[in-house]
């Protein structure tokens, strides 16, 4: 299965950084690289699986997603989201 990972991160409001792309080798990079000494960020976070075949019939594109505030809550959210079958 192709996931493609996006992340975009915001203090108070604005946009300070963003990442999206199917590699997940340079997202983990991205991830590392958050600097969690500015108080209030948040993190949005979103794994797509792509286009598949839903409960009635349609093609849907499935995918996971949140917003974080700490370190922790991040990466456990990743690592349910990027597990594989």
């Amino acid at each position: 299965m192709n996931m493609h990972y996006k992340l975009l991160v915001t203090k108070n409001g604005r946009l300070i950084d963003k990442c999206s792309t199917h590699s997940t080798k340079r997202f983990l990079k991205n991830l590392r690289t958050i600097n969690w000494k500015h108080d209030p960020l948040r993190v949005s976070l979103r794994v797509g699986y792509g286009k598949q075949l839903n409960n009635f019939g349609k093609l849907s594109y499935f995918y996971n997603g949140g917003e974080y505030e700490n370190k922790t809550d991040l990466w456990l959210a990743f690592n349910a989201f990027a597990e594989k079958e």
